[in-house]
């Protein structure tokens, strides 16, 4: 069968595909000839192949989003190729401080329902702010849950400077750190520990604790130590909400 096209001679002839059924099939010259398939099942392979495409973009999107996230949740540069698979465990009580903090990952999702947090505490240079920061990379690039790092002394800078006219107030910085769906405060325990200190950190982990929002605390200090630091009150809000994972192993830093 023949019709005129544009270009001369349409060749077409009746054709039948075993999902669609009947359909016309024509004549193409493009670099030799040949005849069309079905066109339904053209149809579906495009949308197959624009699905594929944009779900493509998608991914790339959301890889794209979580970097941002992790970029913007104020992790130090030095410690931002931390994950929590690259963490070494050799003895007992590292793979057990290990297995506790990718635990307390893999059930994140709960944890942001019911502001469950972490008391990373233990020796210095044993791991504690590496593994936040792999759990910081995994709510942030993972499940694209928006997560802040900082340390205490740099957020009572940041309280100091603003009574002395910064461009930010105490309220809108404590506010910033509330509002985080997850966060971690570095260093508790570092300093003396004045009434203003320990009353901001009060004020901090109580709004987040009634908001249900998780904290993670990591801290050199032992029980007796963080309690006398933190005072009673606070300490009370972490036994309730918080279980200690411990650090009790000498420090990675210095070995030949």
């Amino acid at each position: 069968m023949t019709e005129q096209g544009i270009l001369g001679a349409l060749q077409t002839r009746p054709a039948e595909c075993e999902r669609h059924g009947e359909y016309e099939s024509v004549m193409i010259n493009l670099g030799g000839q040949r005849w069309t398939g079905c066109p339904a099942c053209s149809a579906e392979t495009i949308e197959q192949h624009q699905a594929e495409r944009d779900a493509s973009q998608t991914d790339d999107l959301r890889r794209m989003r979580g970097q941002a996230m992790f970029e913007a949740s104020g992790v130090p540069r030095r410690m931002q190729g931390a994950t929590l698979k690259s963490y070494v465990s050799d003895s007992d009580e590292q793979k057990t401080a290990h297995r506790q903090v990718c635990d307390y990952a893999k059930a994140l999702t709960e944890h942001l329902e019911t502001g469950d947090g972490l008391v990373l505490m233990g020796n210095m240079g044993t791991g504690k702010t590496h593994l936040a920061v792999g759990l910081i990379r995994y709510a942030t690039r993972t499940l694209a849950v928006q997560a802040r790092y900082i340390t205490a002394p740099a957020l009572f800078s940041r309280v100091r400077a603003s009574y002395g006219g910064s461009g930010e107030s105490e309220a809108e910085i404590l506010g910033e750190l509330v509002e985080a769906p997850l966060l971690v405060i570095d260093e508790i325990g570092v300093g003396k520990g004045s009434d203003n200190e320990l009353n901001l950190t009060y004020s901090l982990l109580g709004q987040r604790y009634d908001a249900c929002r998780p904290t993670v605390i990591i801290t050199n200090l032992m029980s007796d130590d963080l309690r006398a630091w933190l005072g009673e009150r606070v300490v009370d809000r972490l036994r309730e909400t918080s279980p200690v994972v411990l650090f009790n192993w000498e420090s990675y830093r210095g070995r030949s």
